[in-house]
């Protein structure tokens, strides 16, 4: 038997214990001249005495254990104790400094300019403790670099294209200079606690999976990360919701009824179940027009209740962002991800009342469209993974679904089948036909939603041609966002937009440039700069609300830092799984262009695809911190007969297994499987298409729900005024007028508002309008949804998604409402004599 002869590590580094030991004696000096140059009124306090004593006892210790270890060194080989020992001491010494420094700076500060010096020492000796002793007990072997040299290859062709993609904007300003037509603030950044925590606990979860490595660890890790998720999101009170999607909670309900787009997709749910079928027309977004209806119907007008069921779907986001890292790098980088994006949902949380937001918490489609894109990334990679039929059905009606979630995502497809064509090794044929499958089953899939829109419009379209109203101002030189210049019988979108950019092609070639790279600076920005943080318990620095495109030297050198492991992690991925490994960037390029196209970026409308740039950041940072464990971890020796050893080994190869991505790899196949249908598959092949194609029904489909609710005839609703005590002789009279109505209807979102107050925002619905004068504003939801106004200085007890009558007066922007009847409560502002004034 062949006897190999390595040399221990214990014996290469053993010589330097007593000089470990001499080095931390001395550092205990340097804390000590710390602590005596801290300002004091009063002297040499007791407190500072003992202080100075433990260093002196740290000091002595080191002396003498000095002069032990120069004489018998091997008593200190009880290494992997220490180690956990050490590594407990620095953690726990940077845990208390941090605290003591933030948890509460007004109350906390003096005691952390006292035990800063001590406790910045344990921390640097129990740094140097860990390496120390991981060199003693593994060795150091910076030969294992060389097997990873693909990867940095990879990150050295990576870098230099997000470095000149910097320098550029650097240069000529494209990307940070706001475009007249629609520019806003980045999206939110997670705090640099986080940041770091979230690498910590991934650094952990990389050491642990060489300890630990436990298939069960495998299977909490998901269902661990969506209960954090769910528990911090939902922790944070829903009076935080006083940005423009929710105006500020008011009376008579006290309740966080939706705004703007977020009203204007909760009112169409909510026209579902009252049988009037979207008021008519085509809802934007119509598969979260349907999940917010079925939410409704479950939970009625409980919108507290309602906010936190959608929550608990959109916890699954991390969930996703874990398994697509995991399935690209490892565990690890799948829980630093998930962790990135749980902390930086609940810092969006924590200042929704404070600056613009969209959240889990918002009826909007930005984080629904999110999550829909990291799934779609998941479906994407198993399908160029696997590549039959199965697999590209499934795709193909996924795709189809994520259109009617926002149907600028069909700009990602040219790019993912850029990358299908490396995919398929550039087989001209088998690319067609996968293609052709894949577009086939898109199409089905959304193909009734589009006989839906030509039944309505007689065109088949996505989207009601008046919402394409705002692409088209977009194409102009003034008068951007003016949806009037846009008359869908006469004006052809896409014309305008051929035309316009023919005649200036420098011009929107720049704004397209501009919003593209502005998405992509948005996701950078997610990542924390250095920035004043007064505290945990202080408000949230909202440096990004006010970025004006200019950074300070030390967060220039911080960003080309992040674009520096951001490379490391798509080289990794590269290398992983080629060109699978990118499908998440695909999909962020192709969405950042479809911003630039529409002249849309910032603030939320980046947040379907920032999360790509953290994503990997975050394969970047477990790359260079597996690279550090394998300097340490590296089996330096097996000797025969040493059983333990031999055991450290194994762990070691399952460790570097793990490093390597050899844990379940992805499979990249040289020939496709597209062509092996089985006799027993096509009922199966025809259950996957018959799913997708009823699924894109449904928003068809629901419109017969709910048959018609408020369908009386005037003489009953004048009937039904009577049965409750109302004269139907005054009302007849009233009515008799020009601008009198009487109508029926959902009382949608009753707001109490006095003299002054309101909404003050750009275009404030007309029912919140600021005024001078006390009123209720509300929404009546029938055919049509009506804004009206109820004059009072009175609270009445006006209930959220009642069926109401109303007598009232038409004006040009709203209904002035005299009358309106609850069946068993009645109000009336003014006698139905008066006459309707002109507004």
């Amino acid at each position: 038997m062949a006897d190999f002869s390595f040399n221990k590590p214990s014996q290469t580094f053993s010589h330097l214990w007593p000089w470990f030991f001499f080095a931390a004696a001395f550092e205990s000096l340097l804390a000590a001249l710390a602590l005596l140059l801290v300002p004091s009124e009063s002297g040499v306090s007791l407190a500072r005495m003992a202080l100075l004593g433990v260093l002196a006892l740290f000091f002595f210790c080191g002396i003498y254990l000095g002069f032990i270890a120069r004489r018998a060194s091997f008593r200190f080989d009880q290494y992997t104790p220490a180690i956990i020992l050490s590594a407990l001491l620095f953690l726990t010494s940077g845990l208390i400094m941090f605290l003591l420094r933030y948890l509460a700076p007004d109350r906390l500060t003096p005691y952390y300019e006292r035990l800063s010096p001590l406790l910045w020492y344990l921390l640097a000796v129990g740094v140097q403790a860990t390496i120390f002793l991981a060199l003693l007990k593994y060795g150091f072997h910076p030969q294992e670099f060389s097997k990873r040299k693909p990867i940095y290859t990879s990150a050295f062709f990576a870098f230099p294209i997000l470095i000149s993609a910097f320098a550029f904007v650097a240069a000529t300003k494209i990307g940070i200079t706001p475009d007249t037509a629609y520019w806003g603030e980045p999206g939110v950044a997670m705090l640099g606690w986080q940041f770091i925590l979230s690498i910590l606990i991934g650094f952990f979860i990389l050491h642990s999976s060489f300890l630990f490595p436990q298939p069960a660890t495998r299977i909490l890790q998901p269902a661990i990360l969506y209960l954090v998720a769910l528990a911090l999101w939902l922790s944070v009170p829903i009076d935080v919701l006083k940005n423009s999607f929710y105006s500020p909670i008011t009376p008579p309900t006290n309740m966080p009824f939706p705004y703007s787009d977020a009203g204007f997709y909760d009112y169409l749910s909510q026209s579902l179940l009252i049988g009037t079928n979207y008021v008519g027309g085509i809802p934007p977004r119509p598969l979260y027009v349907v999940f917010l209806a079925s939410l409704h119907f479950f939970f009625g007008q409980n919108y507290p209740a309602i906010i936190a069921a959608q929550t608990c779907v959109l916890a699954l986001f991390p969930v996703a962002l874990y398994f697509l890292a995991k399935k690209l790098h490892s565990p690890a980088a799948g829980v630093t991800v998930a962790l990135f994006a749980i902390f930086r949902e609940l810092v969006n949380l924590w200042i929704s009342s404070n600056a613009r937001a969209s959240n889990s918490k918002t009826f909007t489609t930005d984080f629904p469209t999110a999550m829909a894109l990291a799934a779609l990334c998941l479906v994407l990679v198993w399908w160029l993974e696997k590549r039959d039929l199965k697999s590209t059905l499934i795709a193909g009606g996924f795709f189809g679904l994520v259109l009617l979630f926002r149907t600028q995502s069909l700009l990602v497809l040219p790019l993912v089948f850029i990358a299908a064509f490396f995919v398929y090794q550039r087989q001209l044929k088998e690319w067609l036909i996968a293609g052709a499958v894949f577009a086939l089953a898109a199409t089905l899939t959304v193909l009734p939603w589009l006989t839906h829109n030509y039944t309505v419009t007689g065109k088949f379209t996505f989207d009601d041609p008046r919402q394409m109203a705002v692409i088209y101002s977009q194409y102009s030189l003034t008068g951007n966002l003016d949806l009037n210049q846009f008359d869908p019988e006469k004006e052809s979108v896409s014309h305008r937009l051929v035309s316009f950019t023919l005649a200036n092609p420098v011009y929107v070639s720049t704004f397209i440039a501009a919003h593209f790279l502005n998405t992509e600076i948005g996701g950078l920005l997610a990542l924390p700069l250095i920035e004043k943080f007064d505290g945990l318990s202080a408000p949230v620095n909202l440096y990004w609300v006010a970025w004006d495109g200019t950074l300070a030297w030390y967060n220039l050198a911080l960003l080309i830092i992040y674009l520096a492991v951001i490379a490391l992690g798509v080289g990794a991925a590269w290398q992983r799984a080629r060109w699978l490994g990118l499908i998440p960037l695909v999909i962020n390029l192709g969405y950042a262009f479809s911003n630039g196209i529409s002249r849309f970026s910032s603030w939320r409308y980046n947040m379907p695809v920032d999360w790509v740039v953290y994503f990997y950041f975050a394969l970047g940072a477990m790359e260079i911190l597996s690279g550090v464990l394998l300097l340490f971890n590296s089996p330096p020796y097996i000797s025969k007969g040493d059983a333990d050893l031999r055991r450290e080994r194994g762990f070691l190869i399952v460790f570097s297994a793990l490093i390597c991505a050899r844990l379940r790899p992805i499979r990249i196949l040289y020939g496709s499987e597209l062509f092996n249908i089985h006799a027993s598959r096509p009922a199966t092949y025809i259950f996957l298409l018959s799913t997708f194609i009823f699924i894109g029904s449904t928003p068809w489909l629901a419109k017969g729900f709910a048959a018609p609710r408020y369908v009386s005839t005037q003489e009953q609703l004048i009937a039904k005024l009577e049965a409750n005590g109302s004269d139907g002789k005054a009302i007849r009279a009233f009515l008799a007028q020009p601008k009198a109505l009487l109508l029926e209807g959902r009382m949608l979102y009753p707001r109490l508002y006095h003299r002054g107050e309101g909404m003050s925002s750009a275009h404030p619905w007309p029912a919140y309008a600021v005024r001078d004068y006390s009123r209720i504003g509300f929404l009546l939801l029938n055919d049509n949804q009506s804004n009206a106004l109820f004059v009072t200085k009175e609270l009445l007890d006006f209930p959220q998604g009642a069926d109401a009558i109303l007598l009232a007066c038409q004006s040009a922007e709203y209904l002035d409402v005299r009358a309106i009847d609850f069946g068993d409560k009645r109000f009336q502002n003014a006698p139905l004599s008066a006459p309707c004034a002109d507004h």
